[in-house]
């Protein structure tokens, strides 16, 4: 973790307006093509959507702007060592609240998550000891039974919060047999414009391709 000088912070102008904000996230919806990530998944037995969100959290972790949070009155880049993930069981219609390590390796990360999910019996569980909440990378949840476009996510709005918070609706098949999501990406204008997330999408391609 170190500790922005708002001083000389190239963006020190766009975050003294935004932080000032109730409300201060901005939200938006992008379609994106995940053909490789099914592929991925299917021929590996991992589930799709675990892939898609290390993908993302891998993603978000190349741009220190997706790190920055506001601890005690200090804006900071803190370390991402934590995934907190909406899942629900098979059968199940009750969602919990995952919140594991991330690891680079997809593979650990996805069969680690879903034994997290198949054992976890409370709704959601603190972090480990000595761990801060502000370390978790981002909320990701998901909506498979239908499509959107556009969703906005819960904010405490006493709670500047900088985590952001991702989704992804049902897949679409098109007529060349690629399959399509809709992802909806909720961040912190203070910290974060379009252009940034034009490079997060650009670097979840990139992840993607190289499956």
């Amino acid at each position: 973790m170190k500790e922005i000088d708002l001083n000389t912070w190239k963006r020190k102008d766009i975050f003294n307006l935004y932080y000032q904000f109730d409300i201060p996230q901005i939200s938006l919806c992008t379609p994106l093509e995940v053909s490789k990530v099914y592929e991925f998944a299917k021929a590996e037995n991992l589930s799709f959507y675990f892939c898609m969100c290390h993908t993302f959290y891998t993603a978000l972790l190349k741009f220190e702007e997706f790190m920055i949070r506001s601890i005690k009155g200090k804006i900071v880049v803190e370390d991402g060592e934590f995934v907190n993930i909406c899942a629900i069981k098979k059968d199940e219609e009750i969602f919990k609240i995952i919140t594991s390590k991330y690891y680079s390796d997809i593979k650990k990360f996805c069969n680690e998550t879903n034994d997290k999910l198949q054992t976890q019996t409370s709704f959601t569980e603190p972090l480990p000891p000595g761990a801060r909440r502000s370390q978790v990378i981002a909320y990701i949840s998901c909506t498979p039974w239908f499509e959107f476009t556009q969703m906005t996510h819960p904010q405490d709005v006493q709670r500047n919060s900088f985590v952001p918070h991702i989704s992804f609706d049902k897949i679409k098949i098109n007529e060349k047999g690629e399959r399509w999501i809709n992802v909806s990406i909720q961040v912190n204008h203070a910290a974060i414009d379009g252009y940034l997330i034009a490079q997060l999408l650009d670097e979840v391609k990139k992840i993607i391709n190289n499956l």
